[in-house]
Formats: structure tokens, sequence, C-alpha cells
């Protein structure tokens, strides 16, 4: 007697971690997942980015930044060019590897994985999830990934919350959101973490700059969720401390005569946070320094002036009167110092002529 089992569509069954379903869905969007499927269902193979993009649709640029999600979702670690899966020593000794090589722009995807299994013992892996979880997780990139039309779409049928954010976002824009306009806002409050509260300030903080745009919005609300700006009131901080760094620094351009100098730099923006903030400095000592570093070397040197300025805080110079009664001791001193000298001179003298 012979016996034939047929599987069906079950015979090409491919094992998918349940942390990818517990934990890297609510951040992820259609672009991620379609990469890590493709990856998981093509275990064993050698893949390049191009193989990925070509099966999968997604961009090429966009496969990297995808894999490293689930790096920071926990799902897979990444060493140097190498990716492998997070996993504990049992289920390593029991050979659930994932490796990711880059060898001439070809991506080696690797699964020691019975792809005709599909049950996974994930016990002993979610106790050490639970145990190492930290008490607040949020997911951030160099560059978080919007999700794609489809997506984003989907998403605005469902989705509540979204629905309000892009009311409310186009009212103070006083304009229609593109499809884009609004995979940048769930971006920004699925894959960032930021809340609706803290979004829809940081729109108007943009209004209010005159940098109404969704590109604007974008950027400084990543930014935000790097810093970790999740509430209203450390919102509210980050707006207060950019207008007055920003304040310090008109004050420093101002006194420079470089009005048209445009946007500031980063380093410019702490010079000035240092010389008007916290030391202090008029328009008019800010000017002097100015001067100063121009007839030495030329031309402004920020650093140059801020050696000007450190000396005068050390010395607690605040004024130009204050300043000139300093150079003036200065001077005294040089001039007592070369006086001494010359007569110690002429004393030595004078004994070598007795001798």
């Amino acid at each position: 007697m012979s016996i034939k089992l047929n599987l069906g569509a079950w015979s090409s069954v491919f094992a998918v971690p349940s942390k990818i379903v517990d934990e890297g869905l609510k951040f992820s969007d259609g672009v991620k997942l379609k990469v890590l499927l493709f990856v998981l269902r093509n275990s064993g193979s050698e893949l390049s980015d191009d193989d990925i993009s070509r099966a999968t649709g997604v961009n090429v640029t966009d496969i990297p930044e995808a894999l490293d999600y689930w790096v920071s979702m926990g799902i897979l670690q990444k060493n140097d060019c190498e990716y492998s899966p997070v996993s504990n020593q049992a289920a390593e000794n029991n050979s659930v590897a994932e490796n990711r090589s880059i060898d001439n722009s070809k991506t080696e995807i690797k699964f020691g994985v019975d792809n005709s299994k599909t049950e996974i013992n994930t016990d002993s892996e979610d106790k050490k999830e639970n145990e190492a979880k930290p008490e607040s997780r949020h997911f951030a990139v160099t560059k978080p990934q919007k999700p794609d039309y489809v997506f984003t779409s989907q998403r605005l049928a469902v989705d509540e919350e979204l629905k309000i954010l892009v009311g409310e976002a186009q009212s103070a824009l006083g304009k229609i959101l593109s499809n884009s306009d609004i995979a940048t806002l769930l971006m920004l409050k699925d894959t960032c973490g930021l809340p609706l509260d803290v979004i829809i300030m940081l729109i108007q903080y943009c209004i209010s700059m005159d940098k109404g745009n969704m590109r604007t919005v974008e950027k400084i609300g990543i930014g935000w969720a790097d810093e970790g700006i999740y509430t209203l009131e450390a919102a509210d901080e980050k707006i207060r401390r950019v207008k007055q760094m920003n304040k310090n620094f008109s004050i420093v351009s101002s006194a420079f005569g470089l009005n048209s100098l445009g946007s500031p730099t980063k380093k410019q923006l702490e010079y000035s946070e240092k010389w008007v903030g916290d030391w202090k400095f008029s328009p008019e000592m800010l000017r002097e320094a100015y001067e100063r570093c121009v007839d030495s070397k030329g031309t402004m040197k920020f650093g140059y002036i801020d050696g000007i300025l450190k000396r005068w805080h050390s010395n607690s110079i605040k004024s130009r009167k204050e300043l000139l009664r300093f150079e003036s001791s200065q001077k005294s001193k040089e001039t007592r110092k070369t006086s001494y000298d010359i007569d110690e001179l002429e004393k030595i003298d004078t004994l070598d002529n007795l001798d």
C-alpha cells in the first residue's frame, strides 16, 4: 500500500517569527514588510538588492533602511555588513541563524530553518524579551521611511486619529494635503511616535516661522523624535530654546553687520548662545571683538572671535571702558617689566666693568 500526502499550499510554508507580528507591525509599513517577507521566503538564497527590488517593487535605495528597521525592532542584528536573527543560545544551537553578507552588491540571506516546519517555540524568547524590554520603546533611524501610497490610503480609511490629524493639518495649512503629505504625518505619528497634539503644535510652529510646508514639518519632526520630545511641555520648551538661540544669533549677526548671512550653522548658534546667552556680551563688545578679528586676520573667524571674548570674559570685562582700563593696566605692567629688565642689565654691566 502506498500513501501520498498532498499538502497543497502548505507545501511552501515558511516560518515568520511571532515577534514580527507582536512588535514590528505597529511601526512598519508595506515596504518594510515586503522586504522582510521576501528575505524569509528565499532563505538560503543569495540575493542582490536588485533581486529584492524586482520581486517586491521596492526602490533599491529603500532596501537597506527596511532591513535596518528590523534591526531597530530587535528582529535582526547587524555586525558591520552582516545581518543575523536575534535569538537566544538555545535557538542558535538548533541552527536558527540568518546571515546577510554583501559582496559586490550581493546580499546573501541564509536561514538554517526547515521550510516545512510551521511551529516555533517562542516561550524562552518571549521571556528574554520581557526581561530586557525597556520601559519606553521608540523606533528611530537616521532617515525614517514614509509609507507607500497604498498603505497610507488604507490607514486613512480606518485610522480615526490619522483622520483627525489630517483635518487639523489641512485647516492650519489652508490646503488639501496630498497623499505624500499624509504619508509624512503618518510617519511622524507611527514610525517616529509623536503624539497628535505634538504634531499639531509642530505644524503651528512651522507656520509661525513662515515655513508652513510639509518638508519643514517632516525635518523638524524627525529631529524632535530623535531628541525624545513627546509631550506638549517638552515641545514648548524646545520651541522656546530655539527661538532664544535664533534671537541671540540675530544680535550677533547684527553686531557684525551680517544681516544677509542666511541660516546659521549649528556651531554659529552655539557660539551665539555662549556669547550672548551665557557671557552676556553687549552688541558693542561683540562689534569690538569682530573688528579686532578682521584687523588681525583679514576676515571674520568665529573661532578667533570666541578666543577674544573668552579672554575678556575670564577677566570680567563687559564694557569698552573696562576693556581700555584692562589694556592700559597690561601695558603698564609690560612697561614696568621692560624698565626692570633694563635696570638689571645696567647693574650687570656695571659689575662687569668693576671686574
